[in-house]
């Protein structure tokens, strides 16, 4: 059960006690894929659900991950996303943790001691080849697809990947993180993020 999944935009409207709040869930049925859930009831509490079902707050929604993503798919930090909200969990990687293999998340997934800068893949200068992965493993908000780090406003779509501390905070430009892009080092899905600083919930495009 996903007693702490995020509220959606319009979930956080409804004005609920914590009564109403831990009574009235919405039951979810996984896909065969496990790639996606679909609403399959309200929640009775006198009925065990199996591992195929999902419950989470009335508030929220539960949508799935991406496809699996090739490796040397290019990926950039999202500046400024620090603050974001925890949805409910204590770290990012917890949360990728909730959805992904955990043999997709022990480690970093962008290539090692390596990242990317230009539009060129070959590019690079002193500071690139320099650069050496370490630090703690974290959940960094990435964009796919991205050849440099940029913002994101707010109630916009992110994703999620495991990178390491100094993949997600090298300050090739000046700011944290900013500058460059990486590349996947292993075939893996992202979670996906929406209503980014809004209360963020996982969703499925």
């Amino acid at each position: 059960m996903f007693a702490n999944m995020p509220t959606t935009v319009e979930g956080a409207k409804l004005q609920l006690t914590l009564e109403q709040e831990a009574k009235f869930r919405v039951v979810y049925r996984k896909t065969k894929d496990e790639q996606g859930a679909y609403f399959a009831d309200l929640w009775n509490p006198e009925i065990d659900y199996t591992d195929e079902f999902i419950i989470v707050p009335l508030r929220s929604v539960y949508d799935g991950v991406t496809v699996p993503l090739a490796i040397g798919t290019k990926f950039a930090n999202v500046e400024g996303s620090t603050d974001d909200l925890k949805h409910g969990e204590k770290s990012w990687i917890q949360l990728l943790l909730k959805y992904l293999p955990a043999g997709d998340v022990d480690s970093c997934c962008a290539e090692h001691n390596k990242i990317y800068v230009g539009d060129s893949q070959d590019e690079s200068d002193d500071k690139t080849k320099k650069f050496s992965c370490g630090g703690t493993l974290v959940g960094g908000h990435v964009i796919l697809q991205a050849t440099n780090s940029s913002t994101v406003d707010e109630g916009g779509n992110v994703h999620l990947l495991p990178i390491c501390h100094k993949h997600n905070t090298f300050r090739y430009s000046g700011r944290t993180g900013a500058g460059y892009y990486m590349k996947l080092a292993r075939q893996m899905k992202a979670v996906k993020l929406k209503s980014y600083f809004q209360l963020s919930a996982l969703v499925e495009e």
